[in-house]
Parts: C-alpha cells; sequence; structure tokens
C-alpha cells in the first residue's frame, strides 16, 4: 500500500473517505466523485472501503487519488482487525477529517475517533429510512461523536442526528448544452428503470403497471441485476411481454442509455436522493417515481410525475398521450438541477464544511 504522503501540497488538509465498499451504487458513486474532485478544493481525500466489493471501479479505473480495499469480514474478530488497520492509515496518513458513508462506516469511524479525539469526522448516512432499530440505537450512541452530519434535506430522520448538521444534496455533472437525444431512434418509446432487481426497488410492481398500460407501442429497458431476477423474468413471461422488457443486468454506461431512451421511470418503496433521477434530470428526460426520500424536492412544481406506486401505470400513460407536456416537464426538472443539483456545487460546499472543521480546531 503507497502512501500518499508524498503526494500532499502544503496547506492541504487531507479527507479520508470511508465506506462500506465500492459495489455499484448512487452513494457509492457520489464518494468516488466527491473524493476525484476534491483536490480542487484545498484537500487530499483518499477512499477506503470496507469490505472488498469493488465493482464500481470499473466506472472509475483511471481515477487520480487512493482507493483502499481492507476486506472486512463479518465477525467481531475481522471487525477488530479493520479497526487496528484503519487507526493505522489514519496516522501514517496524517488524515484531518473522516467523512463516513453509511452505517458500517460509521462504527469504524467512530472508534477511530474515540482513539484519535482531535480528528474530526462528518456522517451521511444515504437514505431517508429502513433502518433497523439496532442501527437506530447505535447511530444515536455516536451523535456525541459526530462534528455534523451531512443531509439531503430539512426533517431527515432528526431523531438520530447530531447536534450540528448541514444540508448538501447529491450533485450530478451537467452538461451546459444538452447531449444530442437519440430516443428518436427507437420505434417504440421507451421507458428505462435503473436500479437493484430487489424488493426495496420493487421492480415487480413496475413490471405489472408497466403490462397495465393502456398505451402498448413503448418498452421497458431495465439496467440492473439482484436476487429478484428469476422472479422478475417469470413476471414478464407471465404477463406475455417478453417482446417488450428488456433486461439488460448491471451497465456501466448509463449516461448513454439516458440518450436513447424517452421516460425514467422508479418504483422504490424507499429512497434517499437516488442519483438515478439526478442524473435523468439532467438528461431532460420526463421521469415517473413516487413520493418517497427525497424525490419530492426533485419532482414538485411539475417537474415530473410523482405518483404512488398504484398509481404508475395511469402516469407512464399521461406521459404516451402527451410527450409535448411531458418533455416540458423533463426541462424544467434539468433546471432544477442545474441550479440546484450540480456536482461542482456539491464539493465545493463539502470542501467548505471540511476546512471550517478543521481549521476552527
Amino acid at each position: 500500500m503507497q502512501s500518499i504522503e508524498e503526494d500532499k501540497a502544503p496547506n492541504k488538509i487531507t479527507v479520508l473517505q470511508l465506506i462500506s465498499g465500492l459495489g455499484v451504487g448512487g452513494a457509492e458513486r457520489v464518494v468516488m466523485e466527491l473524493a476525484g474532485r476534491l483536490t480542487h478544493h484545498s484537500c487530499n481525500s483518499f477512499v477506503v472501503a470496507l469490505n472488498n466489493d469493488c465493482r464500481l471501479m470499473k466506472q472509475y479505473s483511471n481515477v487520480d487519488f487512493q482507493v483502499i480495499s481492507i476486506g472486512m469480514r463479518k465477525n467481531p474478530w475481522a471487525f477488530i482487525k479493520v479497526a487496528a488497520a484503519l487507526i493505522t492509515i489514519v496516522r501514517r496518513e496524517k488524515v484531518s477529517l473522516i467523512h463516513a458513508h453509511m452505517f458500517h462506516a460509521l462504527c469504524l469511524a467512530s472508534i477511530c475517533k474515540i482513539t484519535l479525539p482531535r480528528l474530526k469526522l462528518v456522517f451521511t448516512s444515504h437514505n431517508t429510512k429502513g433502518f433497523s432499530w439496532l442501527r437506530r440505537m447505535l447511530i444515536g450512541m455516536t451523535k456525541a461523536l459526530r462534528d455534523v452530519d451531512v443531509l439531503f434535506m430539512a426533517g431527515q430522520h432528526c431523531e438520530m442526528n447530531a447536534s450540528r448538521t448541514i444540508i448538501i444534496p447529491n450533485g450530478v455533472q451537467v452538461r451546459l448544452a444538452k447531449a444530442a437525444n437519440m430516443s428518436g431512434i427507437n420505434t417504440r418509446r421507451v421507458l428505462l428503470f435503473v436500479g437493484r432487481l430487489e424488493p426495496l426497488k420493487d421492480p415487480i410492481a413496475l413490471i405489472r403497471a408497466f403490462a397495465a398500460m393502456r398505451q402498448k407501442n413503448c418498452e421497458l429497458w431495465m439496467a440492473g441485476d439482484g436476487f429478484l431476477r428469476p422472479e422478475v423474468e417469470r413476471e414478464v413471461e407471465t404477463l406475455g411481454i417478453n417482446d417488450r422488457v428488456r433486461l439488460l443486468g448491471i451497465r456501466h454506461d448509463v449516461p448513454q442509455l439516458l440518450e436513447r431512451v424517452d421516460c425514467f421511470v422508479m418504483s422504490s418503496r424507499w429512497e434517499g436522493l437516488p442519483m438515478a433521477i439526478l442524473e435523468a434530470g439532467a438528461a431532460a428526460l420526463p421521469v415517473v417515481a413516487p413520493p418517497v426520500g427525497a424525490i419530492p424536492m426533485l419532482l414538485d412544481d411539475n417537474c415530473g410525475y410523482l405518483v404512488d406506486v398504484p398509481e404508475l401505470q395511469s402516469a407512464l400513460d399521461a406521459v404516451m398521450d402527451d410527450y409535448a407536456d411531458a418533455t416540458r416537464r423533463g426541462k424544467r426538472l434539468r433546471n432544477k438541477i442545474l441550479n440546484k443539483f450540480s456536482l461542482d456545487q456539491i464539493c465545493r460546499a463539502h470542501a467548505d464544511l471540511y476546512r471550517s472543521l478543521v481549521s476552527n480546531g
């Protein structure tokens, strides 16, 4: 493992972005994008992943910062070994601040904070609900150790938060001029779903809504994988829509997919602030999604179709019935993301937070 000490510039603080793993997900991408851009804001940053799941690295093969995986296993002895390894890394790299992303990272970062009290600790949960009682209790027990919690929105899991919070939403790269949309190359309108095929994302509900649509001249593309895939395949077969549903598996070219489709759809039971919707919005696509997590903050003001899952079918038909109106909503969403959710803005906000915490001692 090579030290990053030699790459440090004078007056830069060193920030460790700590996360459970680097599997394919929105929080993981936020961490990688943040680490990559902090160097432009007087911060040295590197990433430590607790487990060995680094599938996301296929999308980030040429990063100019350190990414370290320390291979944590789920047993008490492994937990102690990883805690010791993490403390060694923090000391060696002269880390000033740990930003812990999600629950397991918070647990390990809290041990570092207890061992090294001068270390600053920032926490982002990346979710709005879905915490077990045990996790709620443990997160609550670490409140006093955390200097600041980063939230997506006001009112986010208030009972678990540290005494000081700051709202910094997720962000995506937004091109000043929209890339050429290639959706017209398809003979049918195409609806795109991006997410894990797991109960949280409720892909079965989406398939049933799609099958029930009055408009039939459209396709559903589903990018992602998960243990529900066999059930998804059976449902598609049972409903007789094999010729209109494409299961794409895990894709690393989602931005290109967004340019080829006509609408983005989500059917999640709960969410944080989904990067998938931010990216669809940045591409000015009409978005249909349920009012969970921070999604209402994105799609209100007629910036999309905010509907409960039982109403997905009627909302998707509405998109097909009046695509001009759907396009106007997509453009409004893009403007909102450009103004409030750009990657440059959220990186600058994080860098300002880190510097203020470290400079105040």
